[in-house]
């Protein structure tokens, strides 16, 4: 076994300059040749742990990929961490004490620094010797076995979109149970919505644990600290972009929207401001400040990620002929890719045949791959523009300006491809005015979508997550989503999920003035917790609440306004025996 001692040695030095960029991998070589002198003896326990470490892998997400762009992923930790110093103290006790849960929600607008405070934290408690991860989207299911499979130390894993993770409910069951312990799971997401009171229906322990976290949500706002002026975010980034690029730092002079000279505290998000600086290090020399105009800084930024797309293109001939690309199609072919991504490269093949004029084809696909290639143990063989706002800006411009293309890329989708079009549309909703069209009309609306696709229960609700609430335009197909889902519970289904979905389903229904549709399900949830709340008050008491709330608002619509008033009394007179004002579920 001689040979093995040297091969795990070599192994050693291999797998330290990949895991850790190559500091270690001197200490790898040590560490291979020492446990190579107890080969027989580990072999097969290094083979298993081995095999559980490959385990762990495929559910992390990995690093970012390539790109100008690229610079401005919060991963990659070009730019010093500044700022939200009170939130990561906060979340830094949070790991720290048992008496705060297990789980954290940190929510608040695209750009605004979730990811870049979840980074800072994980390497703050690395440092500290925990074990910290990225959960891969689908992975969330196994993440936390996979990790105890490997170790006991503490460890934090850190869950971005979480309202739009299809596995999110079985990761809360195993955080909640045994397998759970000393591990802490922080779940990014824009906002708190109908996602976040679906996860505990029917799990108590889930339900305590939410509970918890939601009262400790961290929301964060644009202000990274107090005494931090938009001047001086970007004068950092600038000093940390420049030298990653090897370029003379410039001064930058802000244009448009509010305090256009910069010298505000925190009335912008930081990737707008992180984004002008580097816009004004890609723009061309001369003397004095740049001038950037802020409301436009992301589309000047894609200007510039647009010259690599065509030199991409040049390179795997595809402008050359008469058949060959125009910078214009270029264009849309990114925007298909950020929107539908591809599996395989057959599914990327057939990507470029929804760019009208642009047949299917091999050399398209590897020249997407090129400029956007899959992060490594990624699943997907194609990447995508990243940041997320990047993306949804491009998309969202590019179908909007051709009807034909929307309507190309929103068909014939499968679970997969529908729901990460109607993610990224959807969270393009808060930025983008044309999204939320795009969502109703040209898909031509969310519900055909959604009822074109053989999809799990679990896709249709990330679908339903999804869309923005409250929305008049998307209504209708949050009625037509919310009929699928309730129609799809097995007759098994927990009733607090049956009810949450029926109030739901009669609260979009009385939104589209339709209160005669909206009363039996709005009805058949009351009754379902009435029975819940009578045997668990403190648990089911606020959703029999919500569900009053909603039937008398349907009543009151059909005119019966004695039975509304009782409702509403009802409903009134349980919220003063629950702390916390009642809502409506829809």
């Amino acid at each position: 076994m001689a040979w093995l001692g040297v091969a795990l040695a070599a192994g050693g030095a291999v797998t330290g300059f990949l895991l850790a960029g190559g500091r270690w991998a001197i200490a790898g070589a040590v560490i291979g040749a020492v446990t190579g002198s107890f080969a027989p003896a580990l072999y097969d326990r290094m083979r298993d742990h081995g095999a559980l470490r490959d385990l762990l892998r495929s559910t992390v997400e990995p690093a970012p990929g390539t790109g100008w762009a690229r610079l401005l992923d919060p991963r990659r930790e070009v730019v010093r961490f500044t700022g939200r110093e009170v939130e990561l103290a906060a979340l830094t006790a949070w790991c720290d004490s048992d008496a705060g849960g297990r789980l954290r929600l940190v929510t608040g607008p695209g750009g605004v620094g979730k990811t870049r405070l979840a980074v800072e934290l994980a390497e703050r408690m690395r440092r500290r010797g925990w074990w910290c991860e990225r959960v891969a989207d689908g992975q969330e299911d196994r993440a936390i076995a996979a990790l105890r499979g490997l170790t006991r130390q503490p460890a934090l894993l850190v869950v971005d979109d979480a309202e739009t993770r299809i596995g999110l409910r079985v990761m809360l069951t195993s955080l909640a149970c045994g397998v759970g312990a000393r591990v802490r799971v922080l779940l990014l997401a824009r906002s708190a919505g109908d996602w976040w009171d679906q996860l505990g229906a029917g799990q108590p322990a889930v339900w305590e644990i939410t509970q918890t976290a939601k009262i400790a949500e961290l929301e964060l706002t644009a202000e990274l600290a107090a005494d931090l002026t938009d001047a001086d975010v970007i004068a950092r980034a600038v000093t940390a972009f420049a030298r990653e690029l090897n370029v003379p730092e410039r001064a930058v002079q802000l244009t448009g929207g509010s305090g256009a000279g910069g010298s505000g505290a925190g009335d912008r998000r930081v990737l707008d401001l992180h984004a002008a600086a580097l816009v004004a290090l890609l723009h061309a020399p001369g003397p004095g400040p740049v001038r950037v105009d802020i409301g436009s800084v992301l589309a000047e930024l894609l200007r510039h990620e647009s010259r690599l797309w065509d030199d991409g293109a040049r390179v795997h001939h595809l402008l050359q002929g008469p058949g060959g690309l125009t910078e214009p199609m270029a264009r849309q072919l990114v925007a298909v890719g950020c929107l539908l991504g591809a599996a395989t490269e057959e599914e990327a093949r057939l990507l470029a045949g929804r760019v009208p004029g642009v047949p299917a084809s091999v050399r398209v696909a590897r020249w997407l791959r090129d400029l956007y290639p899959p992060r490594p143990g990624e699943t997907d063989w194609l990447g995508s523009l990243r940041p997320g706002r990047l993306a949804e800006l491009h998309t969202v411009r590019e179908l909007a300006a051709a009807p034909g293309l929307a309507r190309s890329c929103l068909r014939d989708l499968d679970d997969r491809q529908a729901k990460r079009a109607v993610t990224l549309l959807a969270h393009a909703c808060t930025d983008e005015p044309e999204a939320e069209r795009l969502l109703s009309q040209a898909i031509p609306d969310v519900a055909g979508l959604a009822g074109g696709v053989d999809a799990p229960l679990e896709t249709l609700i990330a679908i339903y997550n999804a869309i923005p609430h409250p929305s008049v335009v998307l209504a209708e197909a949050a009625v037509r989503l919310a009929e699928r889902i309730t129609a799809a519970l097995p007759v098994t289904a927990d009733p607090e999920q049956r009810a949450f979905w029926l109030s739901n389903l009669g609260g979009w229904c009385s939104a589209l003035a339709r209160p005669a549709e909206a009363l039996p399900p709005v009805q058949q949830a009351v009754t379902i917790r009435r029975g819940l709340a009578a045997a668990n008050p403190d648990r089911y008491r606020p959703g029999l609440a919500r569900s009053l709330t909603t039937l008398a608002g349907v009543l009151a619509r059909l005119d019966r306004t004695a039975e509304a008033a009782a409702a509403r009394s009802e409903s009134a007179e349980l919220g003063r025996a629950q702390p916390g004002r009642p809502e409506d579920d829809e």
